[in-house]
């Protein structure tokens, strides 16, 4: 049933694109060919195409085995000879006839059309209200009404099953005591099949997307079809493919929700749905509807309505322009004083490194300078040969002391700030305490 569904709803696309856009020769201004078109059976045909069917014509027809073939009769039985004889070898009919000429018909397997008029007795059991199209929902069980929920019909006639088994009945009629049969199926011993329903407007391209029109046509020609067959001929009105049935009336195209059109996406084949995209698009650059609708809907405009549409526009632009002037202001605010914030944050850093290199130098100058008081009573910048004239005792051991002196005095003259690192000045620490040592032992010895 999956694999059904998806097949017709790739179908029902299709049908509802021809039935929305793809009205060859058609103009929304010439009825008699759009009504023309609205009663022919194009959809049925493409529904056929889905179930693997062959169209044949009439001389392939004559020529193929009843028991490879379906034979599709629509309107008028009266002419059609055929009917009774490929049934009876084994063929596969679909017939649907309202009789709209008046005239009475009558099949040998038990299926007699009548021309009558039939009315629903409540207006809701008609489509889109109308008595006189009732929509049918008491089904029986049958392979071809699985999933089918009502069937919405288009002034049908009065059918006798007899022999047949009726599989669809309409709702309460006006008329107390009148057949209710509206589809009927049955088999013949060697196989064959028929369906006859007692309105073939159904089918028509207006009808086939009303409510499960063609849900039932796909699953009708399917059950049909069996495994064996794979030709379809088709007969409208005792010839082939002639749609000139003036009696249905003109109901408007059935339009499907967009939770329905959704769901019909969802089930629908990724191959087909590219498919029906690329037809859809081409047929739509192909007729230039997008600029004729467009056309349509300037056109239909008033010169009142477009001014004060105009001035609306120009309002509303205008309102937006301030608002976002209004906000990209704020922003620019908000932007400079996060600049003006970052600039005096890195400002201060800044500053606060450089008093930190700035102490780490003077630290340094403590350093020399106390060393200088204690070894000879002067400071460090009074002692510009430093530390030449420093009186140490004589060994390897104070000639090494003596070169760190020089080094650390010439490294306080000559580097930068910046040299003084953490570990520089704690070494120069350090060294500073060894002089000191040295010193001593100095003027201990000399004592």
């Amino acid at each position: 049933m999956c694999n059904f569904y998806r097949v017709l709803s790739s179908g029902s696309l299709t049908i509802l694109f021809l039935l929305t856009f793809a009205k060859p020769c058609v103009s929304q201004d010439d009825g008699a060919l759009r009504r023309q078109w609205q009663r022919g059976f194009e959809g049925l045909e493409l529904i056929s195409q889905f179930v693997e069917l062959e169209a044949i014509n009439e001389a392939t027809f004559a020529v193929a085995r009843p028991k490879e073939t379906v034979l599709v009769v629509l309107g008028s039985v009266e002419r059609v000879s055929v009917l009774d004889s490929f049934l009876s070898k084994g063929g596969a009919v679909l017939v649907a006839s309202d009789q709209a000429s008046g005239r009475n018909a009558i099949l040998k397997y038990g299926v007699k059309f009548f021309g009558k008029p039939v009315n629903a007795r409540f207006e809701n059991d008609g489509y889109l209200s109308n008595r006189d199209c009732p929509v049918i929902r008491r089904f029986n069980k049958h392979p071809s009404l699985n999933g089918v929920r009502s069937i919405a019909s288009n002034r049908p006639g009065i059918m006798f099953a007899d022999s047949l088994t009726v599989i669809a009945r309409y709702p309460a009629l006006a008329r107390v005591g009148a057949p209710d049969a509206f589809a009927a199926a049955g088999e013949t011993r060697n196989g064959g099949r028929i369906i006859a329903i007692a309105d073939q407007t159904i089918f028509t391209n207006q009808m086939i997307t009303a409510e499960s029109n063609d849900l039932f046509a796909y699953q009708s020609l399917l059950w049909l079809k069996d495994s064996d067959r794979k030709y379809v001929h088709f007969i409208v009105d005792g010839d082939y493919k002639r749609h000139d049935n003036v009696e249905d009336m003109e109901l408007p195209p059935v339009q499907l929700s967009p939770d329905e059109i959704r769901e019909i996406l969802k089930q629908l084949p990724a191959e087909k749905l590219l498919e029906f995209g690329n037809q859809l698009a081409a047929d739509v650059e192909d007729k230039d509807l997008i600029n004729e609708f467009l056309r349509e809907q300037i056109d239909g405009i008033s010169d009142y309505d477009y001014n004060r549409g105009m001035i609306w526009a120009l309002f509303f632009g205008v309102c937006v322009s301030l608002i976002l002037a209004f906000l990209w202001q704020k922003k620019m605010l908000r932007r400079t004083a996060s600049v003006a914030a970052l600039e005096r944050h890195l400002k201060s850093k800044k500053l606060s490194k450089f008093r930190a290199i700035r102490d780490r130098q003077w630290a340094a100058n403590l350093l020399l300078d106390s060393f200088c008081r204690q070894a000879e009573g002067r400071g460090y910048r009074d002692w510009p040969s430093f530390p030449e004239g420093l009186s140490t005792r004589p060994g390897a051991e104070s000639e090494r002391l003596f070169d760190e002196m020089g080094q650390a005095s010439n490294d306080f003259k000559t580097k930068p700030a910046s040299y003084w690192t953490q570990s520089r000045l704690l070494k120069l620490e350090a060294d500073v305490n060894n002089w000191l040592v040295m010193i001593v032992m100095t003027r201990g010895e000399s004592k």
